[in-house]
């Protein structure tokens, strides 16, 4: 990346879906994308396609007989102690435990609530050490061990908030903040969800959360709670433990902030807008790498070739092929290969013949040049009147042998018919 902060790549999960979720595993190796469609996908750390979840079937009423998700997913988060397991939780009210090895389902966890019918989970959080996964659902809040068994929650608080968007656990600890709803973050004990611990007001379209690597500080993203977007978006810095805002951080851009994320290796905090662009802030004494990278580094410049040379194209189409200039020598030596060029007489076909051509083989050869019967070559009738006048003149077989023993013969100049033609 360079001073323009152009991406080198760009991945489409589904065309024409929304994403709502990307969140990397604890090594940072794989991340998972959740969209509007019921399947997630999950892509290495260059972006690679290394798998996709299944859908599940639409027509079944138990959503426990499923292999996945029949509505668009709503959030998606990694569990912290096992980078090959994460959950996802959707519109058809479940909560889904996937193993990346095999891209198969482990567990489904149904969420209930005292409504009837199917709830949307519009968030879902593991905890620090992974043994309980927090889902929100229609202003509710329910805890659920990470293992099992899943029949009923081990804490469920209702109208916790008018709605929710933001889960995340505080490291470290069993503290859990809310965000998103009434303008205000709550911070929840998960051991008992009977009243809040903590409450900071006044933080309109808070759509995202983030804590600093140390736990101690709070970022909440901020809006303008409308369709009008702030002319500047805004970054509140709270207390962890008691909610008390520290300061607020203009960005210098315009929008509301829709996402926020604290990196703890390189120290700098980027953050979504709703303009489409992202926000980076850092310290330059306490931050590494990242975006200041990019800032010292200048765009690769590109010299245009202007060379005039000849343009060789060896598997370019014969009409648009053009020869190369070859010295008299080379291209005799060519003509002469080509059977056509020079003209080569074909040659005789050994053994059976082929292409319309008679084969021969050396014996053939040798009869034909010691036996020269032409025979077959002369007229029979010819033959026979060569000899007719000698015949005549000088006869030597049946005639002469009955010479003087036989009688004049005396042929009947009558012609008779015959009897057939009588009886009629």
């Amino acid at each position: 990346m360079d001073h323009t902060f152009q991406p080198f790549g760009t991945i489409v999960p589904y065309e024409g879906q929304q994403t709502r979720a990307i969140k990397y595993n604890a090594s940072g190796t794989h991340f998972i994308c959740a969209t509007s469609a019921p399947r997630a996908k999950l892509y290495t750390r260059m972006g690679r396609a290394a798998g996709e979840c299944k859908s599940g079937d639409m027509y079944v009423m138990d959503m426990r007989r499923t292999n996945g998700h029949v509505s668009g997913l709503m959030c998606v988060d990694w569990d912290p102690q096992r980078d090959s397991r994460f959950v996802t939780g959707a519109g058809d009210s479940t909560l889904r435990f996937w193993d990346t090895e095999r891209m198969v389902q482990e567990q489904v966890v149904v969420v209930k609530t005292k409504q009837r019918g199917k709830v949307a989970v519009t968030a879902c959080a593991f905890s620090a050490n992974g043994s309980m996964v927090v889902s929100a659902q229609c202003g509710g809040i329910s805890v659920w061990p990470s293992k099992g068994p899943f029949v009923r929650p081990v804490q469920h608080v209702d109208n916790a908030h008018s709605s929710d968007t933001g889960l995340a656990f505080v490291p470290a600890s069993e503290h859990l903040f809310v965000s998103r709803g009434d303008a205000c973050v709550k911070l929840w004990d998960v051991r008992n969800l009977k009243t809040e611990v903590a409450m900071a007001e006044g933080l309109v379209g808070n759509e995202s959360i983030a804590f600093s690597p140390d736990g101690t500080l709070l970022l909440v993203g901020l809006g303008s709670g409308s369709a009008t977007p702030n002319s500047e978006a805004m970054v509140a810095v709270l207390d962890s433990s008691t909610l008390n805002e520290h300061r607020r951080i203009s960005l210098g851009e315009p929008g509301d902030v829709l996402s926020i994320a604290w990196n703890s290796t390189i120290n700098q905090i980027a953050c979504g807008l709703s303009t489409g662009s992202i926000a980076i802030t850092y310290d330059p004494a306490l931050s590494t790498r990242g975006a200041m990278l990019g800032i010292t580094k200048r765009s690769r410049t590109y010299v245009a070739n202007t060379s005039t040379g000849p343009i060789i194209t060896p598997h370019s189409l014969p009409l648009f092929r053009e020869d190369r200039p070859v010295s008299t020598k080379r291209r005799h030596d060519k003509d002469r290969a080509d059977p056509i060029r020079s003209n080569k007489p074909s040659m005789p076909v050994r053994g059976h013949g082929k292409g319309g051509v008679v084969g021969v083989n050396e014996t053939q050869h040798i009869m034909k040049s010691i036996m020269k019967d032409t025979m077959r070559d002369e007229d029979p009738r010819e033959a026979l009147l060569r000899y007719a006048q000698v015949a005549e003149s000088d006869p030597k077989f049946i005639t002469p042998l009955y010479k003087e023993t036989q009688g004049k013969p005396v042929f009947s100049e009558e012609v008779e018919e015959p009897e057939m033609k009588r009886r009629k």
